[in-house]
């Protein structure tokens, strides 16, 4: 027949803090084993963030020369009254969206999100030149209307003026 060992409190707990010990060099032990091949996410972070610097550089410089195109496209169509526009100020005008839309899609290897703006403006151009074409073909109608209605009434002046003649000269010769 066995004895069973028992073991006092105190060596309980050595053998205790020797399996945590041994548990936390085994963790460490295979951490470096299955992590040595790894490369640290943190090693390019200031890569990352110095061409981040770079691209937002590169698109606050190439903005900087789209500011006159955008501002004479919208001032072109920001002085379009309610008459028709000119055919070369509407060819200039369309000219001017397109190079809008097209001004970060020529090549630039740009990854900056503003970008994606430029298409937005022109959608925004593109619209608002329609609403100004609009404005001027609903104005001609409005004149072109005025003036048949002008006429209408001149004529229908003359008709009354006639037909009261005629009635007059029937009156007349009833009498």
């Amino acid at each position: 027949m066995q004895g069973q060992i028992t073991l006092s409190k105190k060596e309980r707990h050595y053998q205790f803090l020797y399996l945590i010990l041994m548990l936390v060099v085994a963790i460490i032990f295979l951490g470096i084993i299955f992590l040595k091949g790894f490369e640290s996410p943190f090693s390019d972070e200031d890569i990352i963030s110095v061409q981040n610097l770079e691209e937002k550089a590169k698109f606050d410089q190439k903005q900087k020369y789209s500011f006159k195109t955008l501002d004479s496209t919208f001032s072109m169509i920001n002085r379009l009254t309610d008459e028709p526009p000119q055919p070369f100020v509407e060819n200039n005008i369309i000219y001017g969206i397109n190079d809008v839309v097209n001004y970060f899609q020529n090549g630039d290897n740009i990854t900056d999100i503003r970008k994606d703006a430029y298409p937005q403006i022109a959608k925004f151009y593109k619209m608002y030149f329609n609403d100004k074409k609009i404005i001027s073909s609903k104005t001609e109608n409005i004149k072109s209307f005025k003036k048949q209605f002008d006429e209408c009434s001149i004529g229908f002046k003359e008709k009354r003026s006639q037909l009261f003649q005629r009635e007059t000269a029937l009156k007349s010769r009833t009498q």
